[in-house]
């Protein structure tokens, strides 16, 4: 070896604002969902995977294309609906996909994406509220509403007796002394 250094590139991600593109009222339900995001998906010809990242109030802070697909399918991927979702501090989120051929009806991929999705979300402490199939109009298919998938929620202990580990005790040395 000549004395060359090694060099190690340095990356950085930035969270890039658009002009606002949704509004400051919080959603409360699929249709309030569907009023912010049909205009953007209704008129596709080819199928597109969105995700609305929420506050925890329900506030949107804001949407990302995930994928752009095909006639009859698009290609979504946990990692890219999470990216948007930390980078933005979303509490929660909802995804959205549109069918150009006007047919509402989830199909098996639709669903096993959800249930990957829901899962990858849940892992990273974010709540995915729905998933919604966007078609001709305003009308639309929601898998809560549906009934597809349960909301996966947080359960807490009430009293710190209700905990499922052993707690120590003020100058204990076991990890295992009584409750």
């Amino acid at each position: 070896m000549s004395g060359t250094e090694y060099e190690l590139e340095r990356i950085s991600i930035r969270l890039v604002k658009d002009p606002p593109l949704l509004s400051d009222r919080p959603v409360r339900g699929p249709s309030d969902a569907v009023d912010l995001i049909h205009g953007f998906l209704h008129d596709f010809d080819r199928e597109l995977m969105v995700v609305l990242n929420l506050k925890n109030d329900g506030t949107p802070i804001n949407m990302n294309v995930m994928s752009v697909g095909t006639l009859g399918a698009t290609v979504s991927n946990p990692r890219e609906a999470l990216k948007a979702s930390i980078l933005s501090n979303a509490a929660k989120a909802i995804l959205f996909h549109n069918h150009p051929s006007g047919s509402l009806r989830p199909s098996r991929e639709d669903i096993e994406t959800t249930d990957r999705m829901i899962r990858a979300y849940e892992t990273m402490g974010i709540c995915l509220l729905d998933h919604i199939i966007v078609g001709e109009g305003k009308s639309f298919y929601s898998m809560l509403a549906d009934r597809v998938f349960e909301v996966p929620g947080i359960e807490y202990c009430r009293t710190v007796g209700e905990l499922d580990f052993p707690l120590r005790r003020p100058g204990s040395r076991d990890r295992g002394a009584e409750r």
